[in-house]
């Protein structure tokens, strides 16, 4: 797409011109080339979408004027009567947001500054010899026919008869369960069993999505029960304290059915999003092996993955992390990540981290293989790079955390150039 993006550049820095022939013979080759960047997409859904009044030529142009803030309020209109015309129409316009086109190229190209860029040209056209446009008019129009029969002689030999994923069955994504060990070591499968409330004194209840503990009486013995997630799975707890947790695939957290009079402290492996119930008395500690996450009251998401780079991500209040001798605190926006050298921290875009929460996967310039171990840990898939240059691709993408693989797996096709073979629960990833 990066040969696409240049082309636009350079219609940016030159549209500003004074000859209105020449912005004439721009504005068909901006249509053009936007044509060139989404027709593909809309081809390969219309026989989702519905329009009584507008071209896939049209559509293609008021996506981009709008993504690119430049429609005006009757394209502005046009556009939301092609959204309203039915519902697969909008679904498609917002399953766009997860596309290259707003990845990195797209970024790319939004970066530029036309009228700077405009400036630089017409210094640099001070220098030449002017040469009369009627004359340039032949080599405009062969450029155009050249990139237009190169763009449809690929996609004829490409575009129709290639299907983007090879699926041998419907991989369908994770859903809610867990299972809850007790300290007698009993086994309560979640997502089967129902009103757990029913277990002689334990002070929980279940209904399959949540669960839910209450305070006990002061003095009782504390217990300690383990809720973990497998593969394919998330789950929702609140403990006895009202502190919610949402916990990601793959993940397990200790904890007690009820807290002291003076600490609350869990154990996490994997990933877990906490929202933290405020009590001065009671500091809210979660332990990582030989790292601890101290809050009093926040929300914050903590990953701790077996052979991952441990990170704690900070959306509300403030926290503390301890690893070994060193001790560092964040403030919102800002994440602690283990390294060689001790713990750093950064401000990042905390939606890149706590999306899974929020039912996307949420990529910003993340490397692929990371990427595909998040994908394996929800879809419950082993997934085998062919080449190992393809873990280290980078993809920016807005993923629906909820669909089937294989719609997930079309958009990463595109995104980064890579091609998905799935055979069972087995996903095989090679260049394209």
């Amino acid at each position: 797409m990066g040969s696409e993006v240049h082309t636009l550049y350079f219609i940016a820095c030159i549209s500003n011109g004074r000859s209105k022939t020449f912005r004439n013979i721009l504005i068909i080759f901006s249509s053009f080339v936007i044509l060139l960047l989404l027709l593909p997409v809309l081809i390969e859904n219309e026989e989702k979408m519905t329009s009584k009044k507008y071209t896939p030529q049209e559509i293609a142009r008021l996506i981009l004027l709008c993504w690119h803030g430049e429609a005006d309020k009757q394209q502005m209109t046009e556009l939301e009567e092609w959204l309203e015309e039915s519902a697969d129409n909008r679904s498609f316009y917002e399953s766009l947001g997860a596309r290259s086109y707003q990845g990195t190229e797209w970024q790319e190209y939004m970066k530029y500054d036309s009228r700077k860029d405009w400036k630089r040209v017409k210094v640099a056209m001070k220098r030449r010899k002017r040469v009369p446009f009627r004359y340039l008019l032949p080599y405009a129009a062969l450029v155009l026919i050249a990139i237009g029969l190169a763009w449809m002689i690929k996609y004829k030999n490409t575009g129709k008869s290639e299907q983007p994923v090879s699926m041998v069955e419907t991989i369908r994504p994770g859903s809610s369960k867990a299972q809850l060990v007790l300290p007698d070591g009993r086994r309560v499968d979640l997502e089967v069993d129902r009103g757990c409330q029913q277990l002689k004194g334990e002070n929980f209840v279940n209904d399959g999505k949540q669960l839910v503990y209450h305070e006990q009486e002061n003095g009782k013995r504390i217990q300690w029960h383990t809720l973990s997630v497998p593969r394919g799975g998330e789950y929702k707890l609140v403990l006895a304290d009202g502190t919610r947790v949402w916990l990601n695939a793959a993940s397990e957290l200790m904890y007690p059915d009820h807290f002291s009079a003076d600490q609350r402290k869990v154990v996490l492996k994997g990933e877990a999003y906490f929202e933290v119930t405020k009590d001065v008395k009671r500091p809210f500690s979660v332990v990582l092996g030989d790292m601890e996450v101290k809050v009093l009251g926040t929300s914050f998401n903590v990953s701790a993955y077996p052979g991952v780079k441990r990170q704690t991500t900070l959306i509300e209040g403030q926290v503390a992390v301890n690893w070994h001798r060193q001790q560092v605190v964040i403030r919102p926006g800002q994440q602690a990540v283990e390294t060689d050298e001790g713990l750093r921290v950064a401000s990042v875009n905390v939606m890149n981290y706590v999306g899974w929460k929020e039912h996307r996967f949420v990529y910003e310039n993340k490397l692929l293989g990371e990427v595909l171990e998040d994908l394996e840990r929800w879809y419950d898939v082993e997934v085998f790079v062919m080449h190992d240059e393809i873990r280290n691709l980078h993809l920016t993408a807005n993923l629906p955390k909820y669909e089937n693989m294989d719609k997930v797996l079309e958009i990463i096709e595109y995104a980064a150039c890579v091609k998905f073979e799935v055979k069972g629960r087995t996903v095989v990833v090679r260049r394209d």
